[in-house]
């Protein structure tokens, strides 16, 4: 996302680590709940190409809808209109999803925002990856006012999504080889556990579509589909741009972009 990989990490990691399309494992440990989710390797399918795992999820991409350019992470669907966060000292866009015409723009209450997502009340969490924090704003004439933040050094953080009872937001850690993590919080942003993703790498955004999680993957430019209940995989569609980011679910699509990509509007095939 922000730096690409070399290739001998990347070699090393999946070496050690190689992806799985059923699995999406965690461990970590958080209040009084401990996970310790694993499988031995046996249980994995052995699966040669990339593109037998890609597509295991059938979608069709409805139209593309252009974007202006910018650094494009997270996005946000107001029930009307998709709102684009901007890395780089951007500001968020309101983008009209039928045109792509910038109707409006936010200033975020950060540098670099990732992912927005709006509590019940109607005020905003907004994660910001230079700054580290997890804000709760309220949007004021243009402008997200702070309320309040989280520090959370030294994770970077990056999706963010409201499930209506449960806060996801995904850090990545860096030191000796990049570490990924989700974090569950509650509304007043009590941590009830912290999980490390060991099998997508460089995940990005997050979605919920009422019932289940979706997880972007960066690097791999494929969308993975989540139980919150066991934090297993349940299936994975190849998202329709490179260097995937952003994700939205408006109740019966998905809009997905990436860091300098057009706006999708993806469709699950039933």
């Amino acid at each position: 996302m922000k730096t690409k990989i070399l290739l001998l990490t990347f070699l090393l990691t999946f070496s050690f680590f190689p992806p799985s399309p059923n699995y999406f494992v965690l461990s970590g440990f958080g209040g009084l709940r401990l996970f310790s989710l694993s499988f031995s390797y046996a249980d994995v399918p052995d699966l040669e190409r990339a593109e037998d795992y890609r597509s295991d999820i059938p979608v069709k991409i409805i139209k593309k809808v252009p974007l202006p350019k910018g650094y494009h992470e997270g996005l946000f669907w107001d029930g009307k209109n998709v709102w684009v966060n901007n890395g780089e000292n951007g500001k968020t866009w309101v983008v009209d999803p039928e045109t792509g015409e910038v109707l409006s723009e936010i200033t975020p209450p950060g540098t670099f925002s990732e992912g927005t997502t709006m509590a019940d009340d109607g005020s905003f969490w907004i994660t910001d990856w230079n700054v580290k924090k997890l804000y709760r704003a309220k949007l004021a004439e243009g402008k997200m006012e702070v309320e309040y933040d989280l520090s959370l050094d030294p994770a970077y953080p990056t999706g963010v999504v409201w499930t209506g009872e449960k806060l996801y937001v995904l850090t990545w850690e860096r030191g000796a080889g990049t570490k990924y993590f989700l974090m569950e919080l509650d509304e007043n942003e009590h941590m009830s556990c912290k999980m490390q993703i060991k099998r997508i790498h460089e995940p990005s955004q997050l979605a919920w579509d009422g019932k289940h999680l979706w997880v972007t993957s960066w690097f791999s430019q494929i969308i993975y589909k989540i139980d919150v209940d066991t934090f297993k995989a349940l299936g994975s569609f190849k998202s329709p741009v490179t260097d995937t980011t952003g994700i939205a679910w408006d109740g019966k699509y998905f809009w997905i972009t990436g860091t300098h990509s057009d706006l999708f509007q993806v469709e699950l095939e039933k």
